[in-house]
């Protein structure tokens, strides 16, 4: 078997592996939803709101951002859900930034001297700003402590924030997958589904989000290799 068809099939492995996942987290969250969209419900008007500012709230002190868009695209339409994390992303992003320059500064820089993958990050990000904060956006690091590392460098609020768009490929893209997962989970149950939704289109559009991720994370890392900054 040629090297070029074994590559074909691990990448088909690995996205069968990963729509397996969507599935089985959706089958499983089912048990709970319920319950969440009861909370949600009666927030009324106000359930955006109280989203958002769990979002921005939480993130400063490093829940897990995969988690709440998740439940973004479990807990709301697609389009709505979407929404509503670019502008709890941004917000999040923007409170960490004056957390990190003002109010905890001495203890990021503390935290950073003992990871030596941000070593040289100030000296690196001159002259290369935006671009290189948009692409390490776009990595595997923490949202939380990425913004924390960049808030105590020589960078500007406004290129700061306007960075911040780098992770929303990869949150808008968990929030489809929170929606699939709701809606696929009911293949994996007995009751019928009672939406409208295409399956297929569903999955395809699955099967879509997760090679621009991993499209965009090989662009994003092998940029940022050239930069000489470690993700590792």
């Amino acid at each position: 078997m040629q090297l070029q068809d074994i590559g074909l099939l691990k990448k088909l492995a690995i996205a069968l592996i990963f729509v397996g996942l969507v599935l089985l987290i959706g089958h499983e969250l089912e048990l709970y939803l319920p319950d969440l969209e009861v909370g949600i419900q009666e927030l009324g008007a106000f359930a955006p709101l109280g989203f958002i500012t769990l979002f921005a709230a939480l993130t400063p002190f490093f829940v897990s951002v995969d988690a709440l868009c998740f439940a973004a695209g479990l807990l709301f339409p697609i389009g709505a859900g979407a929404f509503y994390i670019v502008i709890a992303t941004y917000l999040a992003s923007a409170l960490i930034f004056v957390l990190g320059r003002y109010l905890l500064r001495a203890r990021v820089l503390t935290y950073l001297a003992e990871h030596k993958h941000f070593s040289g990050l100030n000296e690196v990000i001159k002259g290369n700003e935006f671009k290189l904060m948009f692409l390490l956006r776009l990595t595997p690091l923490p949202f939380a402590m990425l913004s924390y590392a960049f808030s105590v460098t020589q960078v500007k609020f406004r290129p700061y924030l306007a960075a911040t768009s780098g992770i929303l490929i990869y949150n808008i893209s968990l929030v489809y997958f929170g929606y699939t997962a709701k809606h696929l989970s009911g293949l994996l149950s007995e009751a019928s589904p009672q939406s409208t939704v295409s399956y297929p289109l569903l999955t395809l559009g699955l099967a879509i989000s997760l090679a621009v991720l991993i499209y965009a994370a090989k662009i994003a890392g092998k940029t940022v290799k050239q930069l000489g900054i470690k993700i590792k």
